[in-house]
């Protein structure tokens, strides 16, 4: 039988619409700047992962930190994520990932050397590539040693990255 994954679309300001998608398990991906609750559902139907249906009490713990989140009411998610479809690699830098304080960032590098593997910055970045779940596990605070701000799901996405560093440095001066 194919499990079930809860979708539901969330209108920002600041972010546009936020695609998300939950198991059974927790989080399983969340999408920025969608264009529409039909694309957001084509997209996961590409997966072939399940049977989706939209809902808003499935999704409901999701979308009311994302709005803390958004909003300065919180700097850490509670929410569980699914880990299911990442390597031990992918879990081991992204669950590493999660450790990195609000308004903080980390090199690949220093991720690489934190999972014991200090040679493997650049799988690292590959493996940060492989979030499904942008902002809950904030690979946007992952950035290159020389500081700059290498990949956000591509070249084109560094300004949002440089955005939301700078939207949590906001944050960490409102208290």
């Amino acid at each position: 039988m194919n499990p079930t994954i809860y979708l539901n679309i969330l209108q920002t300001k600041k972010l546009g619409l936020i695609g998300i998608a939950v198991s059974e398990r927790g989080l399983r991906r969340l999408r920025m700047f969608q264009n529409s609750k039909k694309a957001f559902l084509v997209l996961n139907e590409s997966y072939r992962e399940g049977e989706y249906v939209f809902s808003d009490q499935e999704t409901e713990p999701v979308i009311e930190q994302l709005q803390a989140y958004l909003n300065y009411e919180i700097k850490e998610f509670s929410l569980p994520i699914d880990w299911s479809g990442y390597t031990a690699f992918q879990k081991d830098v992204l669950q590493e990932t999660l450790s990195i304080p609000y308004g903080e960032t980390r090199s690949y590098g220093q991720i690489s050397a934190a999972i014991g593997n200090p040679k493997a910055s650049r799988a690292v970045g590959q493996a940060e590539k492989s979030n499904q779940a942008p902002l809950v596990v904030p690979c946007h605070r992952v950035i290159g040693s020389d500081g700059s701000l290498t990949g956000y799901g591509g070249k084109d996405n560094t300004d949002l990255k440089a955005w939301l560093l700078d939207f949590e440095k906001v944050g960490l001066n409102r208290g």
